[in-house]
């Protein structure tokens, strides 16, 4: 099922005032630098987050696919505010900036939400996740869909759909118009709006180190986007 952009403008206000106090100096970086083509990211720390937002913290880890998307907007707001701020010259916001997690130092690597591979169970399912394991294969870099805009043709709101890759990436439109002040269910999609994404399936195995005697060791699959793509190679141990 695709699912479209989560509606809070209250976490997305809050996320932008994060990244521009604390991460005021990567996003220069960003917009200053001159490949606009390049796969540019931001890396924050969960800790961080943690100790300054504990309710928006708990909602990336309970909710990371919704917020994660979120934040990853945040980081494009930020750059426009501190372009408009300091009007530098030769520089441009980048359209696409994805906010990757460092888990380090935070809650996130207690053993209920950082499992051996094998003990990873239905309940782990919609939360962020912490995997470490040994790359045991490393598959083709693709380009896949990974979002696109609808207009509804009753009160011409414009929202974003993601699909979902375990279902093969297929789009399924909402029942009624996400907006909630209308009840259109007649949607028509915006021209050009689709945005495409570097994609690589790898998969990775868990440590023998860590298994018992005559015990298999699991493995699972993991899909790479943008700038995590072929970064990793067979052998090589991820987290």
């Amino acid at each position: 099922m695709a699912t479209p952009e989560v509606d809070d403008p209250e976490s997305m206000k809050a996320l932008t005032v994060f990244l521009l106090r604390h991460h005021s100096n990567d996003l220069r970086s960003i917009i200053l630098a001159l490949d606009s083509l390049f796969h540019y990211s931001l890396h924050i720390q969960f800790a961080e987050l943690m100790n300054y937002d504990p309710p928006r913290a708990h909602l990336l880890f309970s909710q990371p696919r919704q917020y994660l998307r979120l934040f990853d907007s945040a980081a494009f707001l930020a750059q426009r505010a501190l372009l408009e701020e300091f009007g530098w010259v030769n520089a441009s916001v980048k359209e696409f900036v994805p906010v990757r997690i460092d888990i380090f130092g935070s809650p996130l690597e207690f053993p209920e939400t950082f499992p051996s591979i094998g003990k990873v169970r239905v309940k782990h399912r919609g939360i962020l996740l912490t995997l470490k394991g040994t790359v045991i294969r490393s598959g083709g870099i693709k380009m896949i869909e990974g979002e696109r805009k609808y207009e509804c043709r009753k009160c011409k709101h414009i929202f974003k759909v993601h699909p979902e890759l375990e279902t093969r990436n297929t789009i399924l439109l909402p029942s009624s118009c996400p907006s909630q002040k209308c009840a259109g269910t007649s949607f028509q999609l915006i021209e050009d709006s689709i945005i495409r994404h570097d994609y690589q399936e790898i998969k990775i195995q868990e440590s023998v180190q860590v298994l018992g005697v005559g015990a298999i060791p699991r493995s699972i699959p993991v899909i790479l986007q943008d700038d995590l793509v072929d970064i990793v190679k067979a052998g090589g141990l991820t987290v």
